[in-house]
């Protein structure tokens, strides 16, 4: 139900009001407080040969008024601290209110026909993000819907991108420079999701993948080069489930799995040029058991060694027959 347009304000008490209620609470307040003293000297008379001492009197009407100074000043400062309370909410309300403009303005731009818009409004949300802690994981959720929205390449050329292209390699540089160690401001710890993206160029070298999930799953690599280069894994969960290695190059190289579990259930291997050289693995699990042999027709490239690297589980040998 909406709120009546009709309804009037609440009409505030008048200057004169609020005096007079405070002197009269002041005025209770020390006849309670004269009354206690005066019980706790046992009801001394107050004239006559046996009254007390004008001085003591006058020290009595002194700790009772004190005392209401006393009261007077703690009322003050919780009705300083409510007005700051209040303050500090309508400065919040007010800060939630921009960054939803903000978000609303960059999230149009993102569906903009015009590319350059479409990049500013990648930059905008970015920015958002940056300045809106308690709704980065929201921006960062667009961010990744943006990679997740069908695209198909105009060009298959490695090393020339259409506008799309440039557009969505700029966009995977610029949540990797907020997965570096010296950024700024860091987005380690969020949720990417980039389930059934199509990546013909993207830039993830020295990001840093410690905390929330990283979802690769479905992802087509099938041309241009990826690259993964130094990149370190150290306490997400990334999947790569499904992911097709059709094309072009993914670049692993110098990569450091320290922490957290990388896993390729049901990826194909069958056209890209994976590499893994250079690589270190120091705790973390990167699982290839469950793809597929006949998956496996191009196997991603590892340095030379005896046996596996402890946490790099291959796939089971291809059996004849």
């Amino acid at each position: 139900m909406r709120p009546s347009l009709n309804r009037r304000p609440a009409r505030m008490r008048s200057l004169p009001w609020h005096i007079t209620l405070v002197l009269v609470l002041g005025a209770g307040v020390f006849a309670l407080t004269a009354t206690l003293l005066w019980a706790a000297l046992g009801f001394p008379a107050l004239t006559g040969p046996h009254a007390l001492a004008a001085g003591t009197k006058f020290d009595l009407v002194k700790l009772a008024l004190s005392v209401v100074a006393g009261v007077g000043g703690v009322l003050a400062l919780v009705v300083a601290y409510r007005r700051q309370r209040l303050s500090e909410a309508a400065e919040r309300r007010e800060d939630i209110r921009l960054f939803n403009e903000r978000f609303i303005t960059a999230s149009s731009q993102l569906g903009h026909e015009l590319p350059t818009v479409r990049l500013a409004g990648i930059y905008a949300m970015a920015g958002l993000a940056d300045d809106w802690a308690e709704g980065r994981q929201s921006c960062v959720n667009v961010l990744s819907a943006y990679l997740r929205m069908p695209y198909e390449p105009v060009s298959t050329s490695p090393w020339y991108l259409d506008e799309e292209g440039e557009i969505r390699l700029s966009l995977t540089r610029l949540i990797t420079e907020h997965l570096r160690e010296d950024a700024p401001v860091s987005w380690q710890g969020c949720d990417f999701d980039f389930t059934r993206a199509r990546f013909q160029a993207a830039d993830f070298s020295g990001a840093c993948f410690s905390g929330g999930e990283v979802s690769f799953s479905l992802v087509r690599f099938d041309g241009g080069r990826i690259s993964f280069d130094g990149a370190r894994f150290s306490g997400s969960r990334v999947r790569f489930g499904g992911t097709a290695f059709l094309g072009g190059q993914v670049s692993f190289a110098d990569a450091c799995f320290s922490e957290g579990r990388v896993t390729f259930d049901g990826a194909v291997f069958t056209g890209a040029a994976v590499s893994f050289r250079g690589a270190r693995f120091t705790g973390a699990e990167l699982d290839l058991s469950s793809v597929e042999p006949e998956n496996y027709a191009v196997p991603p490239e590892f340095d030379p060694w005896d046996t596996p690297p402890a946490g790099l589980l291959l796939p089971r040998p291809r059996t004849s027959g």
